[in-house]
């Protein structure tokens, strides 16, 4: 059994039974309206791609990837539901990570999964709650636990795929490196679809690299203890490199510092107000009920989040702040961001300099707090200092802190050179890494309305703030 689908980026992408199974249940086809890029398709009217195309988009790399690397079973096996062997199983247990690593993505993807994530720390502040609360988890719980018609499990088991290796893979937490290594790590099949589907339907080409040259580059090493993993031919060192600028640059220009983030952001205190005073369905209530449900979770969807939008502005009650961002994010009407330092990008080198930044940005927020409440009383702060910063890869000093042997972890980019040795990327000579990883890109934000942005203008209190030596 074979289902053939035309996909603008790959091409036809070709799913077996099990696959094609999974496609038509509800909890992949709600895939089709959640956005890929959030709130961006403001700023870049073709950024409205969806997770569905995405997950497929993944499915298909790493199938080029297993060939490539010479671990995946014969195209007749592959769609023969009687082909049981383990090679076979292995396949199509990686093709099925690929394509099920989002089925926990949340409305807008980053946009809302970014509001349960502060709500959920907010929580652990004041006792611990029930359940972490991000995309991958709500993943797993659904991959594991919905064996019952219409369910992930029910489909899994009946075709002969283990539920519980396949949420370990998708989670990077297998006992099998190379699986790990596949889909997470800073070459992996989901980084290689999206960087070049967004830049595609964005029009912005920065995150564009070579496709093929670096599937081709890709190779299979085994370690001593007799486990198979990724590595990239020496001849393939450039073309990594610019993979990882890539990505860098592409989270630094549209992802985080890009106009379409304010949206995100707005999106995101929303969500959490709607949290706070229960008007949304709570992380508990999706994990324990809500994604039981086939059909309820079917609707957790970007037009779910827009309906509790509309319904909130509708209604009477309301806070003032968040009436506000709710009419500027259905309006499309951006906040003003102040850029003063030190709350602005800057490239940092380690991490004292991030501690003195990070300290010196917070110190920042509170004195223009202080002058908001004295300067215009009602007027309202979104501040977002970063825990992570975008960075091309960990350098070699940070990699040899880390628990185990870097050589065999799991997402760093290693090299087997002409003569079989295996170094890391970032301790080869001749790669831009062992420079550029030294690097990070430190994106701090503090966003406020645009009428508060003029009386802090006129008040001289932004010009006081540049001279100002935090």
């Amino acid at each position: 059994m074979k289902k053939v689908i035309f996909d603008n980026i790959h091409g036809y992408i070709t799913l077996n039974r099990v696959e094609t199974r999974i496609l038509e249940t509800l909890y992949y086809q709600r895939l089709r309206w959640i956005r890929q890029l959030g709130f961006s398709f403001y700023i870049f009217p073709g950024a409205t791609h969806t997770r569905h195309a995405h997950a497929l988009g993944v499915a298909h790399v790493m199938d080029r990837i297993l060939k490539s690397l010479g671990v995946a079973t014969t195209e007749e096996k592959l769609f023969d539901p009687r082909a049981v062997d383990e090679r076979t199983t292995f396949h199509r247990t990686m093709r099925l990570a690929a394509m099920m690593h989002d089925i926990g993505t949340f409305p807008f993807s980053h946009s809302v999964e970014l509001a349960y994530i502060n709500h959920w720390r907010n929580q652990s502040q004041e006792g611990k709650p029930k359940y972490v609360a991000n995309h991958e988890v709500l993943g797993s719980h659904i991959i594991l636990n919905t064996d019952f018609d219409g369910g992930i499990t029910r489909i899994l088991k009946e075709e002969g795929i283990d539920p519980v290796e396949l949420s370990q893979i998708i989670a990077g937490k297998s006992e099998n490196l190379l699986a790990n290594q596949l889909m997470h790590a800073d070459v992996d099949a989901d980084r290689m679809d999206y960087l070049i589907r967004d830049a595609n339907h964005t029009g912005v080409k920065i995150g564009l690299f070579d496709l093929d040259f670096l599937i081709r580059a890709m190779r299979l090493h085994t370690t001593d203890k007799g486990q198979q993993m990724m590595c990239i031919s020496e001849d393939g060192i450039n073309v990594v490199d610019s993979f990882l600028v890539a990505r860098y640059f592409w989270y630094s220009q549209i992802i985080h510092e890009g106009a379409g983030y304010k949206f995100d952001l707005l999106a995101a205190k929303i969500g959490e107000y709607f949290l706070e005073n229960k008007l949304t369905h709570s992380f508990d209530t999706l994990m324990d009920k809500t994604s039981m449900n086939p059909y309820e979770y079917f609707t957790f969807n970007d037009s779910y989040f827009m309906a509790k939008l509309h319904e909130y502005l509708a209604g009477r009650a309301r806070h003032p702040m968040i009436a506000e961002l709710s009419e500027m994010l259905a309006r499309r009407a951006p906040p003003a961001q102040v850029r003063i330092s030190p709350v602005k990008p800057t490239v940092i080198e380690n991490e004292e300099h991030r501690k003195e930044l990070v300290a010196r940005c917070l110190k920042a927020v509170d004195w223009l707090k202080e002058e908001m409440r004295t300067a215009t009383p009602n007027a309202w702060m979104i501040d977002d200092i970063p825990m992570r910063d975008v960075m091309f890869t960990k350098n070699l000093e940070a990699l040899k802190k880390s628990k185990g042997n870097p050589l065999t972890s799991r997402d760093s980019v290693k090299v087997l050179n002409n003569h079989g040795e295996l170094k890391l990327l970032v301790d080869v000579s001749q790669s831009l890494m062992k420079i550029l990883s030294q690097y990070r890109n430190f994106i701090p934000r503090i966003y406020v309305a645009p009428a508060t942005y003029e009386i802090l203008e006129k008040k001289g209190i932004l010009e006081k703030m540049r001279q100002m030596n935090f």
